[in-house]
């Protein structure tokens, strides 16, 4: 996601923070320490403000464990994570590739749920320790809290609509059923637009019932939504792609231009293919430094053009994904949304480059498998 900071590493797996994060921590501390745990509310002290702070941090803590454990899942099945990022409505966690099989599939999205509902297990004996050894204290309200919340969030989870863990766990389910993955896909999509539509509903009818706060059940049913309608238009796009490797869909031999080429130059030589397409970026040498896609190039004004060059706003090469030409181009399509939708460079066994793969080559090639066939 956008507008994140890396917050560092845990495993081995960068962990990134949105900003909306503080607003989260922050709504969740208010709430805390005014309703909860005060024992007159509305009539916070310092106290329990400290208490407040604390708890909502150790909530976000909660909700990077959940995440940590499908990225750990994934990485035993061979799937590597490129990041966690962790937002207001919770977290996700980018994948690089895919489970190639349901039962992979189905641990990989029901650990999430299942590490929540043991961080509220955890919690409520921790009340339960706390409640003998110190009666009714801000540290045994913050715990009923934190297991109440992370066990809500293992109970929402699991309900069957993607992107929700509960609509991976429906894709893995249909999945060994019908024995077709994007089929499943497309299926626990449906589920979750159906889910959020109705959620978004709901919030803004309870706005004449309940109030402003009905609100976040609209604003997390338009997320739900929103990203079940992205995750339907990838399993059919993985869909159609069944069958192609990464050199079928591949644009073989891509041009390549001097890192040292001003970008009026490379906007004269390459329009034609900025315009659809990427340019692989070089040093002197002809070692592949990066890519220029058509975007990057039109983006500064025409003066900048005249002196900004290729190497400058081209894409790095070390944050481009990397593909074999002999892989399933279906799984590339995973690993590119995992690097922001960047295009990728294809490489053949003995590591020299042989290609660039961008959505406009995934999308060509889907069209011509729906409606023909690919050579290759």
């Amino acid at each position: 996601m956008k507008q994140s900071a890396r917050a560092g590493t845990v495993r081995g797996i960068a962990v990134d923070i949105h900003w909306s994060v503080l607003l989260i921590v922050a709504l969740f501390a208010w709430e805390l320490a005014e309703y909860q745990l005060p024992t007159h509310p509305g009539h916070p002290d310092a106290a329990d403000w400290v208490a407040a702070v604390v708890g909502a941090i150790v909530l976000l803590l909660s909700l990077l464990a959940h995440e940590m454990a499908h990225a750990l899942v994934a990485r035993r099945d061979g799937i590597q994570t490129r990041s966690i990022t962790l937002f207001v409505f919770g977290g996700v966690t980018q994948l690089e590739g895919e489970a190639d099989n349901p039962k992979a599939d189905f641990r990989i999205a029901a650990v999430g749920p299942a590490t929540s509902a043991a961080l509220a297990g955890i919690f409520r004996g921790a009340e339960a320790i706390a409640g003998v050894a110190t009666g009714h204290s801000l540290a045994v309200a913050t715990l009923a809290w934190l297991w109440e919340v992370n066990l809500l969030l293992a109970g929402f989870n699991l309900i069957p609509a993607a992107p929700l863990d509960g609509g991976r766990i429906l894709r893995a389910a249909l999945w060994r059923h019908w024995g077709d993955r994007s089929r499943a896909a497309v299926a626990a999509a449906r589920s979750g637009r159906y889910f959020g539509l109705a959620l978004v509903v709901l919030g803004v009818l309870g706005l004449f019932y309940v109030g402003i706060t009905a609100l976040w059940a609209a604003l997390i049913g338009f997320f739900l939504y929103s990203g079940a309608v992205a995750e339907e238009q990838v399993a059919r796009l993985q869909g159609a792609l069944v069958g192609l490797t990464v050199r079928q869909v591949m644009t073989p031999d891509p041009p390549a231009v001097r890192g040292s080429a001003t970008l009026v130059a490379v906007l004269a030589m390459f329009e034609w293919r900025l315009r659809t397409g990427t340019l692989v970026v070089t040093d002197a040498a002809g070692t592949p430094t990066g890519v220029l896609t058509g975007q990057a190039v039109r983006k500064p004004s025409a003066e900048q053009r005249q002196e900004m060059t290729a190497d400058q706003a081209a894409i790095p090469i070390a944050l481009l994904p990397t593909a074999r030409a002999d892989e399933p181009a279906r799984v590339l399509v995973a690993r590119m949304l995992s690097h922001d939708g960047r295009p990728a460079l294809v490489f053949d066994g003995a590591g020299r480059l042989v290609g660039v793969v961008d959505f406009h080559d995934l999308e060509r090639a889907a069209s011509y498998a729906i409606g023909g066939s690919i050579e290759g």
